[in-house]
């Protein structure tokens, strides 16, 4: 049997992955409280509106997701070896 994938949460690397994964424009913006024209933005754009980051990366978390800082603008941290 092969647990690779276990523990492991799918990464999202669209702005629109994010909210599609969220239940879609309406939905996203009501967890992120935010408005729904803010949610399209960010589809358009492939750009979320930093302040969601907490918000959102804690709402994909609980659905086993996670989405690459970079689409709020934030640098990853750079792994040591």
């Amino acid at each position: 049997m092969n647990d690779s994938g276990l523990g492991k949460a799918q990464l999202i690397r669209t702005a629109a992955g994010v909210i599609d994964a969220l239940g879609g424009t309406c939905a996203a913006a009501r967890v992120a409280e935010a408005t729904p024209q803010s949610m399209t933005n960010a589809r358009t754009r492939n750009r979320l509106p930093y302040p969601t980051f907490l918000i959102l990366t804690d709402a994909l978390s609980a659905l086993g997701k996670s989405a690459d800082p970079r689409l709020w603008g934030i640098k990853p941290v750079k792994r040591r070896v």
